[in-house]
């Protein structure tokens, strides 16, 4: 072969290579393609599949890599936005798919802690939505939260212990794929075909073909088409209504980009903080007048039981341009907010800082990830796309979100495809590749006490900060 050919994966056949080299690429015809491989998108496919249709998957990322993986892992009830369908969606749809499925799901200590007026407010909405709570004295806090000022400056000290669970973010992507290998395609998707509507109907999406990361070539033509794009969407969207093809079937791509009007962005910053379990105990939080969440996840590392807390702060979420966002979901980590952040943790939290800097085990990474909302919120949004006749979306922004995004979802679809049953194996399909989690990865720089205030100088009370 010349230098030009592509050198393909030792698992790739002769036969593979041939057709590649040949331009004979394989078509799969199905009733539906998820394209998206995160856990919105796992999931669209695995009900699909349940309920009799051919489907497929196609993810431009590992499974997991984005938003799944960056996300905390807290199947949120919504206890700062209360919202009977929401609860629902966890005590009757996520914990039930977990135990049957064999994901870790980890309870634990949880508290809302906060003064007069936003606590008022929740329980009235907890009362209404049907939220199990058990009010306590400000005694019954944790006594990592003591000695800080989780009330200072505020009216009234309220503490309430609430049920909150953690599941195991890789359990639930290889759950949720374990079945479906064979349907799942790896790769970027390089050239979307549409045929022409009549004057009733808009242009439909006929094929797209997807380059694999083994450097295969497939060619996928779906009735129906589910973006489960996360903060990829307008990126999938754009190549959509940008091709030629889309042109000159008529295809209407204002009115398509119109229906993403609703869908927002902002920049998270997700400060880490991990330790043995002795040091650092798995007790989650919201204090929603810091504007503050601690999410506990319970894990093994260098052979011990460790903690690792996850705290979000929204009065550093900053809104970002749909043109700047990825599908990796990577946010933008501002060094000045970082220093922010943990000064604010240690403030409410000071034990986290006295047990760093004694003798505790303590390390601490920051990264930032981008998030979808719709209006603003932490809602879903599955809808058909208007301007075009067989694409819709599936945008969870939150855990809960993915079961009535799915459930949209699978609605849209059987308005428009009938199932043909299970697709058989997709051509180039199987052996999916996963993500890991985004304070796991490669790069993942964790930094002990010393280090952090030589990484970020102006933590508070940090004698031996030096200048960057």
């Amino acid at each position: 072969m010349g230098a030009d050919e592509p050198e393909f994966d030792r698992g790739v056949t002769l036969w593979e290579q041939a057709r590649e080299y040949f331009e004979w690429y394989p078509t799969a015809d199905v009733d539906a393609l998820v394209v998206g491989g995160g856990v919105q998108g796992l999931l669209v496919l695995d009900e699909l599949v349940d309920r009799g249709y051919a489907a497929a998957l196609v993810s431009n990322t590992p499974l997991g890599a984005g938003q799944t993986f960056d996300w905390p892992g807290v199947l949120s009830k919504g206890y700062l936005n209360p919202d009977r369908a929401r609860r629902e969606a966890v005590d009757e749809r996520w914990l039930p798919f977990a135990e049957d499925a064999r994901v870790p799901v980890e309870g634990g200590e949880w508290y809302v802690a906060s003064t007069d007026y936003p606590y008022r407010h929740l329980v009235d909405q907890w009362d209404e939505a049907g939220y199990e709570y058990d009010e306590q004295g400000v005694e019954g806090l944790h006594e990592v939260y003591h000695d800080g000022t989780v009330f200072a400056k505020g009216s009234g000290e309220h503490v309430a212990a609430v049920e909150e669970y953690v599941i195991d973010r890789e359990a639930l992507v290889r759950a949720l794929a374990a079945d479906h290998a064979e349907r799942i395609v790896v790769g970027d998707i390089t050239d979307a075909a549409f045929a022409a509507g009549d004057a009733a109907d808009p242009a439909a999406l006929d094929r797209l073909t997807v380059e694999t990361h083994q450097d295969l070539t497939v060619q996928v033509e779906p009735d129906y088409v589910v973006a489960a794009t996360g903060t990829g969407t307008h990126g999938f969207v754009d190549s959509l209504v940008g091709s030629e093809s889309f042109r000159e079937a008529g295809g209407d791509g204002d009115a398509v980009r119109a229906s993403l009007e609703p869908v927002t962005y902002r920049n998270q910053l997700v400060l880490a903080v991990r330790g043995p379990a002795d040091d650092l105990p798995a007790v989650g939080a919201y204090l929603p007048h810091k504007g503050m969440t601690v999410v506990p996840r319970r894990h093994r590392y260098r052979e011990e039981n460790y903690v690792t807390w996850y705290v979000t702060n929204d009065s550093a979420a900053e809104a970002v341009d749909p043109e700047d966002t990825t599908d990796e979901a990577m946010g933008t980590l501002d060094p000045e907010k970082v220093e922010v952040g943990y000064n604010k943790l240690f403030d409410l939290v000071p034990a986290v800082k006295n047990r760093a800097a004694g003798e505790a085990d303590l390390e601490f990474y920051a990264y930032a990830t981008l998030q979808q909302r719709v209006d603003d919120e932490a809602v879903p949004h599955a809808e058909p796309l208007a301007g075009v006749d067989n694409v819709g979306v599936a945008l969870p922004s939150c855990a809960a979100g993915v079961w009535r995004a799915t459930d949209d979802a699978l609605d849209y679809v059987a308005d428009a495809v009938d199932p043909s049953g299970p697709a058989d194996a997709i051509p180039t399909a199987g052996d999916p590749p996963y993500g890991r989690l985004a304070d796991d990865r490669p790069g993942a720089r964790w930094l002990d006490w010393t280090a952090l205030g030589v990484r970020y100088p102006r933590v508070q009370n940090r004698p031996d900060a030096v200048e960057r």
